[in-house]
């Protein structure tokens, strides 16, 4: 997710220069491919689409109304309402909010897959006496579904600079149970590694 927020930053800033609302792309890497030549791939833009959004530059921020759709190489969102706060330029995103019918869906970096919804989103960055605050706080009936487990949770909180998730009476459901058998490898006590 934290790539989701990162280049949507990075796209609402040109969209919002170029007052581009619907459709916003990261830049481009600019990088070698270590030990080649060889550019690196570019990215995949990021569009988002919504039946209509508003740049206000006084106050850097951006918001889109209406069947929010963030379609982005790592990431789906959708919801129906989505703000995000435009950071200076060089800067990283500090604040972002997707709110009503909140649906997310990814795939990490092992490939297992992910499909969280709840009523509210909300990503929040700070650096706090040089220690680095990184959280995504679902709330309103926040449920993450994988292949192996469902967890619901008030709240849900997803502290990324720890990688490390926080639940507040959480409900655990796991479809292969909690292993047994002597299996230590359990899917529920993997996702929470």
């Amino acid at each position: 997710m934290k790539k989701l927020f990162l280049f949507l930053a990075l796209g609402v800033c040109g969209a919002a220069s170029a007052q581009l609302p619907t459709a916003l792309s990261a830049a481009p890497a600019t990088t070698a491919v270590a030990g080649t030549n060889v550019p690196a791939k570019p990215r995949a833009p990021t569009v988002i689409t919504s039946d209509a959004a508003d740049f206000d530059m006084n106050i850097r921020q951006g918001i889109y109304r209406g069947h929010v759709v963030v379609q982005d190489p790592d990431v789906k969102l959708t919801c129906a309402w989505l703000v995000i706060d435009l950071p200076d330029s060089g800067s990283h995103l500090n604040h972002v909010l997707a709110d009503t019918n909140v649906v997310v869906d990814f795939t990490d970096e092992k490939g297992q897959t992910y499909h969280v919804t709840a009523a509210r989103a909300v990503y929040d960055y700070k650096v706090v006496n040089t220690e680095t605050n990184e959280t995504v706080t679902f709330s309103g009936s926040p449920k993450v579904v994988t292949k192996e487990s469902t967890i619901e949770s008030e709240p849900m909180i997803w502290d990324r600079a720890r990688n490390k998730f926080s639940f507040i009476g959480p409900i655990m459901k796991s479809s292969a149970g909690l292993g047994g058998e002597g299996d230590t490898n359990a899917p529920m006590l993997n996702f929470l590694k």
